[in-house]
């Protein structure tokens, strides 16, 4: 979930839950934890919107890190070329 974090920058539970294939609920949960340890941070817009957190004392060096191991899979290319840039409206068709 980090990975997808650091290559997306700023994204939603929504957007990680589609591309880890898991509910959002499960995403929700993981996060909480997570930001309790304070790797990442959130803030409540419409939708909550997740990014690695700028204030931790290793930031540079985690973020550094993570897209260093991202470079390694194909897959995570591809996110980072075509980010949504923001969640889908409830109810809208596809």
């Amino acid at each position: 979930m980090l990975l997808l974090i650091a290559v997306l920058g700023e994204t939603y539970p929504a957007e990680l839950a589609r591309f880890l294939g898991t509910t959002i609920s499960s995403v929700q949960r993981t996060l909480d934890k997570v930001e309790d340890e304070g790797l990442i941070a959130t803030r409540q817009l419409v939708v909550r919107t997740v990014t690695l957190n700028p204030l931790f004392p290793a930031h540079k060096e985690l973020r550094a890190f993570l897209l260093r191991i991202a470079e390694g899979y194909p897959a995570y290319a591809q996110l980072k070329e075509s980010p949504r840039t923001r969640p889908r409206r409830r109810g809208k068709p596809l």
